[in-house]
């Protein structure tokens, strides 16, 4: 049974202003303590837990559970802050700061690069945080950060941490992608006791940043694998886009989590504006990407044989090139001048 506004918690210590929004398994309200301090409060639909089976059910309480302990560690002005943990009747309830602002989903698409940069920063900044702590978010995507302004400089939150598991632990509720993630995870996040890092989260930061670039939903991984479906650059959707991010967003999106940048502090690198002629970041890049270069690594390497051949048939004929002899010429004048005969 939901709950309805007017409804008080904890003997009225919390009373509801109205539902937010109905997930898959939880339900999230808006409430109000005593001090007329709004806050956010989530718990499981008891509802859609009676129809699951019970190993996946305790699995999803001690996830959910897991979650206020997860949110203490995970401390950082880009995290939903957590308040208290209690349970209700049969709910266990969370309860979080409210982040009054903007669903970036809700924002219009595309934003400018620059903003859109500067949020996925941020949130790359709190995915840093969460996987110091040997975490995985596992749902990132455009409708969990929220866009809020805080003296007056916006910056993006990211909330909905129900998902959160540690690395080689995956969560039993693995399985096809909903409308809602479609689009934004991995393929680790689609198969149960896959082994998963931060690379995973990655993945999801790429297909965010995306999405806010295009205003369009990248395909499926499971897609782009079973159906061999390709992936359409962004820069082909929006042109605007520079080439050092089109090539960052694809980088973050292989399918192969070892083909990832290793951390989000170095996929947010790749990101960064190169200088003029950032020698590193052209050699990671054709490195990185060997086997789609290698035309352009043969045209180099045989320009530079070409070139080589050519100078060596310019010594022939060029001064400049030609080996002087260690001898004068016989009709060259005498360099020491001749003794006068004595008078």
């Amino acid at each position: 049974m939901a709950w309805v506004a007017g409804d008080q918690l904890q003997g009225g210590k919390y009373t509801i202003e109205k539902e937010l929004r109905r997930g898959r398994f939880g339900i999230t309200y808006l409430v109000k303590n005593k001090n007329g301090d709004r806050q956010i409060i989530k718990t499981l639909d008891v509802s859609s837990l009676i129809s699951m089976d019970p190993l996946d059910r305790d699995s999803l309480e001690t996830r959910f559970c897991r979650e206020a302990v997860i949110l203490t560690f995970c401390k950082h002005q880009y995290i939903v802050q957590f308040a208290e943990f209690f349970k209700e009747a049969e709910h266990w309830c969370l309860v979080m700061e409210y982040v009054a602002g903007v669903i970036l989903d809700d924002l219009p698409l595309p934003l400018p690069e620059k903003d859109a940069l500067d949020y996925i920063q941020q949130i790359g900044e709190a995915l840093t945080v969460v996987h110091e702590n040997n975490l995985i978010h596992g749902d990132v995507r455009p409708e969990n950060i929220i866009l809020r302004v805080r003296e007056g400089i916006p910056e993006a939150v990211l909330v909905d941490f129900d998902f959160v598991h540690g690395e080689s632990d995956y969560n039993s509720m693995a399985g096809p992608p909903n409308e809602k993630t479609r689009g934004f995870r991995s393929p680790e996040l689609h198969t149960r006791n896959s082994d998963l890092t931060g690379t995973s989260d990655i993945y999801s930061l790429a297909a965010t940043l995306y999405v806010l670039l295009t205003g369009k939903k990248p395909v499926d991984v499971k897609e782009r694998i079973i159906d061999n479906v390709h992936l359409v650059q962004p820069q082909q959707i929006n042109p605007k886009i520079t080439d050092h991010v089109n090539k960052a967003i694809l980088m973050g999106m292989e399918i192969k989590p070892e083909k990832r940048p290793k951390s989000v502090i170095e996929w947010l690198k790749q990101i960064e504006k190169p200088s003029k002629f950032d020698f590193k970041f052209f050699w990671n890049w054709h490195i990185w990407n060997w086997d789609k270069n290698l035309p352009l690594w043969t045209l180099v390497i045989s320009a530079i044989a070409a070139f080589g051949t050519l100078l060596s048939g310019m010594a022939g004929w060029i001064p400049i090139f030609k080996v002087q002899p260690d001898n004068p010429p016989l009709h060259a004048p005498n360099p020491m001048p001749t003794k006068k005969p004595y008078n």
